[in-house]
């Protein structure tokens, strides 16, 4: 490669257009290394231009808890005051009654816990409302099923256990719509990175 070829090989199409404009008045060595140089590049419409990177301050507005998510942090932050509302009511009566006391209670501390991780973006967020969920609509059956026994033991006390049954249908109907919501919201796949 000759001086020539080697300058112009390191100049910018620009530069090179300057010279070619103005190519009289190089030596006939240049001038063949300037022709040289400019048909082996790409005319200047082939060039593809640089890529626009998206700036680093711009974010998914469904990035965060907004949304039908918002929704479901204020009812588990509801839900810590029906569940324990739930429990003192319950706090006397046969063995089963007192358990499923207890149950409510933890389900409140749980409730409280979940929405937090959900608020911080805890990476154990999905798993705590899974967890969540799981419990909630066995809670909903049990009381489902506390509905059917009282129905097939006693035809006196029809209507409460129809209202058992009434709500343990719509506790486990509620809790399998909020599954499915953490299945395929895309709120939920950009803030915590996957689904449920």
């Amino acid at each position: 490669m000759t001086d020539f070829a080697q300058r112009y090989r390191d100049m910018s199409a620009h530069q090179l257009a300057q010279l070619a404009a103005d190519e009289d008045s190089l030596v006939p060595e240049a001038r063949e290394a300037l022709r040289v140089e400019i048909a082996r590049r790409p005319p200047p419409t082939a060039r593809r231009p640089p890529p626009v990177e998206e700036p680093a301050s711009a974010k998914d507005p469904l990035d965060g808890v907004g949304g039908w998510l918002a929704w479901f942090c204020l009812g588990l932050f509801a839900g810590v005051f029906s569940q324990i509302r739930l429990a003192v009511s319950l706090r006397t009566g046969s063995g089963i009654i007192i358990a499923f006391a207890i149950l409510g209670l933890g389900m409140a501390a749980w409730n409280l816990v979940t929405g937090i991780s959900i608020l911080r973006r805890s990476r154990s967020a999905l798993r705590m409302i899974f967890i969540h969920l799981t419990t909630g609509a066995l809670q909903g059956a049990i009381i489902l099923v506390a509905g059917i026994a009282l129905l097939a033991s006693s035809h006196g006390l029809v209507e409460e256990a129809v209202v058992l049954i009434a709500v343990g249908l719509s506790i486990v109907a509620g809790y399998a719509i909020w599954f499915w919501y953490f299945q395929v919201s895309k709120r939920v796949k950009v803030t915590f990175g996957r689904n449920l």
